[in-house]
């Protein structure tokens, strides 16, 4: 499953929960979205590397270390164009729109296709855009 958000992760905590559930569902999950505030903590210990020293028996490690190679997070950082002088807020937002279109085509294509649980066919894709620009027909 892939959920994309088209906006910053860790302020999307309702696509997170989906795809915690999906986790939860055996379903290999593929997170991706902008760079910036931290995930929720069930992912975040899912995103970690495994530490096999800690022992920690609560109920949390045990159901975050089953989510271990079934879970990855990409993240986008889109080109922020200046606003300086009026050529480049004229320019703003086609700019902006490119870098969106180009960072979605090199994620979907290049960085998904490096995450080595995608090899199977995703049957799944969720995905969260803004309601201002209606970029999900990029």
């Amino acid at each position: 499953a892939v959920v994309m958000v088209l906006g910053d992760l860790g302020r999307s905590p309702r696509m997170q929960y989906h795809a915690l559930s999906l986790l939860e569902h055996g379903h290999y999950v593929t997170l991706i979205g902008y760079a910036g505030e931290d995930l929720i903590s069930p992912l975040q210990k899912a995103s970690a590397p495994l530490d096999l020293a800690s022992n920690n028996d609560d109920q949390s490690s045990k159901a975050s270390s089953s989510y271990q190679g079934n879970f990855h997070v990409l993240r986008m950082k889109p080109y922020q164009p200046p606003r300086t002088n009026i050529l480049h807020r004229l320019f703003y937002y086609p700019l902006r729109l490119a870098s969106l279109l180009f960072c979605v085509i090199h994620t979907l294509w290049v960085q998904l296709h490096q995450v080595p649980h995608t090899k199977t066919p995703v049957d799944v894709i969720l995905v969260q855009n803004p309601p201002s620009v209606p970029t999900l027909m990029l």
